[in-house]
């Protein structure tokens, strides 16, 4: 009986990550940041990822063997190990990014962050806003 269990929830599993194609691989490339359920900075935070992790982004499926470009201009839909959200295009790169932690690693262990810290400093680069000021 176990055994059968098991196997129905490989199966599904398997379906599960079948619906979606993947497009390519990139890099995140900022120190720390989230995965979103929905393309939107604000929404809510499914997992937390830190530089240098590989995501996969994905096209969406919407029916037999037809798949759809989550077109979005900021955000990418992404697949992170059992995630599956959105990343801001912003952050992502093609090559693997040198990264504060792979520099300074005895600096960075040093700090002692825990999960709790890394999700409220994922969720600063979330709000933080790149470029120039167009402030005169």
């Amino acid at each position: 009986m176990r055994n059968l269990a098991f196997i129905l929830v490989l199966i599904f599993s398997i379906s599960a990550f079948a619906k979606d194609k993947v497009v390519r691989v990139a890099y995140f490339k900022t120190l720390f940041g989230h995965i979103h359920r929905n393309p939107s900075k604000y929404s809510e935070s499914i997992s937390t990822i830190s530089c240098g992790y590989p995501v996969r982004i994905l096209k969406k499926s919407v029916g037999k063997k037809k798949y759809q470009e989550v077109f979005n201009k900021h955000f990418n839909y992404i697949s992170v190990g059992p995630y599956k959200g959105y990343i801001n295009k912003s952050y992502l790169t093609d090559r693997k990014p040198t990264c504060f932690q792979d520099r300074y690693p005895r600096f960075f262990d040093h700090l002692n962050l825990d999960l709790a810290e890394m999700y409220h400093w994922g969720k600063l680069y979330d709000q933080y806003e790149y470029g120039r000021s167009k402030v005169q």
